[in-house]
């Protein structure tokens, strides 16, 4: 299940979250305080690159062409993280990510798989195994 932590899909983001937290921990050592140190982290994150939508469908290809099309999911984690890609805000945006990779020459067959089928048919294994672990 992919997961849509835009540190996990764009690169930039990644430096840009690691790059903060190196300076936050400058700020602390300086003897910064909490709202001077939230108020650069504000800032810094007003000219943050961003991750995309195509960063996510990206990331869903290299799964993908890693694990195969069976082994992958959209999951987003939008109860766990903080930050959302533009153009994945919520659950509302998943059509956008489906024609995205329609766009990009998936087969409907495979997007299906992508946006749902490969977790049902592992919930659906799951439920077999469970029944029977419980059958005497």
């Amino acid at each position: 299940m992919v997961n849509f932590n835009p540190g996990f899909v764009s690169e930039a983001v990644r430096v840009s979250e690691d790059s903060t937290e190196a300076r936050v921990r400058a700020l602390r050592a300086r003897g910064a305080d909490a709202t001077a140190v939230a108020d650069s982290v504000r800032a810094w994150a007003a000219r943050a690159p961003k991750a995309t939508l195509a960063q996510v469908a990206d990331h869903i290809e290299h799964i993908r062409d890693v694990a195969g099309v069976d082994a992958v999911g959209i999951g987003s984690d939008f109860d766990g993280i903080t930050e959302v890609p533009v153009g994945l805000e919520d659950v509302s945006k998943f059509p956008d990510l489906i024609a995205e990779l329609l766009r990009r020459g998936w087969s409907e067959g495979d997007v299906k798989k992508v946006a749902g089928l490969n977790a049902l048919r592992v919930l659906r294994a799951a439920e077999r195994v469970a029944a029977g672990v419980r059958a005497p």
